[in-house]
């Protein structure tokens, strides 16, 4: 094996490629495509790299997919502590508007992230890949805001009143599955496209579900 066949794919030192380029690329490759249906040629086309490095870097499709989840799940979870953090120095009453209206945004930020994991979990595909969306990104998201609501006694689980965990995974997955789709919403409402008001009316709609009211 040559020199150059050793080091093919290989980022020279000083030349390292943007890693948030190339997982950007897989992100949007992957919602446009699937993952089954997304070589990694295309990824590497889109980010403007070489194939190889790919391969050298994650090992696989499989190792790019959890680069792709991990790193969503690191920025996200910052995220919300962030905004659960600034929400404790709030009054009462204005918590939960708050919390829901940065809730919006963050989901906002990523609908084709939304779009892969929605099809990831109910295509029922792959037990690994669904394993790891649920193990590193929704489970800790969920904990995250779900301990940090009970503590600021935004919820609680009163008798005759639908679980609290659930009516955050449904206040949660209902905006992501909006956000997937909000040309669509946008068409069946008399709301512009993921205009000002659209967002405002989706965190109204989050802070009722999780009030239960």
């Amino acid at each position: 094996m040559t020199s150059a066949e050793r080091n093919r794919g290989r980022p020279r030192k000083g030349d390292e490629q943007d890693t948030d380029t190339l997982l950007e690329a897989a992100l949007t490759s992957f919602a446009e495509h699937g993952f089954d249906k997304t070589p990694l040629r295309l990824i590497a086309t889109r980010a403007g790299v070489d194939v190889a490095l790919i391969s050298y870097r994650y090992g696989s499709k499989f190792g790019l997919w959890e680069a792709v989840v991990r790193s969503v799940s690191d920025d996200s979870r910052l995220q919300a502590a962030e905004f659960m953090r600034q929400a404790e120095d709030l009054p009462q009453e204005h918590r939960l508007p708050f919390i829901s209206t940065h809730l919006v945004d963050l989901i906002f930020q990523l609908p084709a992230f939304s779009r892969v994991l929605l099809t990831e979990l109910i295509s029922n595909v792959s037990d690994d890949r669904k394993e790891l969306i649920t193990e590193a990104l929704l489970k800790p998201m969920h904990q995250t805001i779900l301990v940090s609501l009970q503590k600021m006694g935004l919820v609680a689980d009163m008798e005759g009143e639908p679980d609290s965990g659930l009516s955050l995974m449904f206040a949660i997955g209902s905006v992501a599955l909006i956000s997937s789709i909000s040309t669509v919403a946008a068409a069946l409402t008399n709301l512009e496209d993921d205009g000002p008001q659209f967002r405002e009316d989706l965190a109204k709609l989050l802070c009722r579900i999780l009030r239960q009211q």
